[in-house]
């Protein structure tokens, strides 16, 4: 049988504060009493508290997440890039998700169409060989970063080798 997960709410309830204060607490934001901090804390870890990354995300206003689109189906270029994109973009605290476009321009604005929709941070176009492509969209409403290959825009932001 099944616990239910504990929430903030059941948090601040059994340290006998508000959601708030719990919250504060949890992310070492505001004034608070080391004693309140200490007890939000005890009862964090007495529930086995974990944070919501979806109610994370909306007060935040940001996924953690970044998405990448390439057409290196093997994966010699991509994957470095995806472990390197973890890396530098925060170990533990953003997700890169990965998505295989197959040369398919169909595909491809599929992939792009569902990372909008999920909210992605930004997102990373590469493929299997160095180059120059076109853009992915216009008036796309995140960060776009071509890695291995250019843009055929130069306004686009494209990290290339130089060898």
């Amino acid at each position: 049988m099944s616990r239910r997960t504990a929430t903030i709410r059941d948090v601040a309830a059994l340290a006998g504060v508000s959601v708030g204060t719990a919250s504060k607490a949890l992310n070492g934001r505001g004034s608070l009493r080391a004693g309140t901090v200490a007890r939000v804390k005890q009862a964090a870890e007495q529930l086995d508290f974990r944070p919501n990354p979806a109610a994370r995300s909306l007060h935040a206003g940001r996924s953690f997440t970044v998405g990448m689109i390439t057409t290196d189906t093997i994966g010699r270029f991509s994957i470095p890039l995806l472990i390197g994109a973890e890396d530098t973009l925060g170990a533990g605290q953003m997700s890169v998700l990965l998505c295989d476009a197959r040369d398919d321009q169909i595909r491809e604005q599929h992939h792009l169409r569902t990372l909008l929709a999920r909210r992605v941070d930004g997102i990373i176009v590469t493929g299997r060989r160095a180059g120059t492509r076109p853009p992915i969209g216009t008036d796309v409403p995140v960060p776009v970063v071509y890695a291995f290959l250019a843009s055929s825009d130069p306004a686009d932001c494209s990290v290339v080798p130089d060898e």
